[in-house]
């Protein structure tokens, strides 16, 4: 049954750890309740709830696999048993691989479309279709740089990211006037873990700015996006200028 609340409610997805962590803290540090979303990681999302508690929100712990339509749909649903409306999706969930263009394979190709533009569709369809019927919300999608500058080397990841920034631009126009839906394309912005050391100093450098983006910078631009309501349909790098810095290493 859901619960009356006053204040608005953030869904963030693939929020126990790293990015999404630091997403939903800075939702709840701004005055939100949440939905704590994980895929396998139970015991860290519930240390994200903690978090977010102490910082004042009520927080929700809900686990799905949201590349797979039924269950996406399903976890939309739970979301709004638990409160009695959403007004936020920021739609984190994602996975990184390598897939050089020689060594390419149906699975990974698979891995990368499901992790990170099927998990975001059918989430951001089904909280996007309730919003607009509800008569607002507001969608925050992570893409990435090589959405725009596709990375040589990971081709199947280049293609998924791709593929989120094209849902946002259609959602958006889908679902305007009510709902708005923008997309952040992070740069070199927490490494992934076991990400060689060399080819990440040689990607600082190649930012205007020279150094590593922080989590916060991700989670402050999803706030903005989310509070200025005449944005929509936007895709903001995070990038500390790496997309203008030049095309050495895409």
């Amino acid at each position: 049954m859901s619960t009356r609340n006053d204040k608005p409610v953030a869904v963030v997805t693939a929020a126990a750890q790293r990015l999404g962590r630091a997403i939903a803290l800075a939702f709840a540090r701004a005055g939100y309740d949440l939905v704590v979303h994980y895929r396998a990681s139970r015991t860290q999302a519930e240390e994200t709830a903690e978090l977010a508690t102490a910082c004042g929100a009520r927080a929700v712990v809900l686990g799905a696999n949201l590349a797979m339509r039924a269950t996406a749909e399903e976890f939309v649903t739970n979301c709004l048993s638990a409160f009695a409306r959403v007004d936020v999706l920021v739609a984190n969930a994602g996975a990184f691989e390598r897939t050089p263009v020689n060594e390419f394979s149906d699975d990974a190709c698979q891995r990368m479309l499901a992790d990170n533009l099927f998990a975001t569709l059918w989430v951001a369809r089904a909280f996007g279709v309730e919003m607009r019927a509800r008569g607002g919300g507001s969608i925050v999608a992570l893409a990435d740089v090589a959405a725009l500058r596709p990375w040589r080397g990971y081709l199947a990841y280049n293609i998924a990211k791709a593929g989120v920034v094209a849902l946002v631009r259609t959602l958006a126009k889908e679902l305007a006037p009510e709902v708005r839906v923008n997309a952040i394309a992070p740069g070199p912005v927490l490494f992934p873990l076991g990400f060689d050391p060399q080819a990440r100093q040689r990607e600082i450098e190649r930012t205007l700015l020279k150094r590593e983006g922080l989590p916060d910078h991700v989670a402050d631009a999803a706030l903005f996006l989310c509070r200025n309501d005449y944005v929509t349909g936007v895709v903001l790098p995070v990038d500390g200028g790496r997309l203008l810095a030049g095309d050495d290493g895409y």
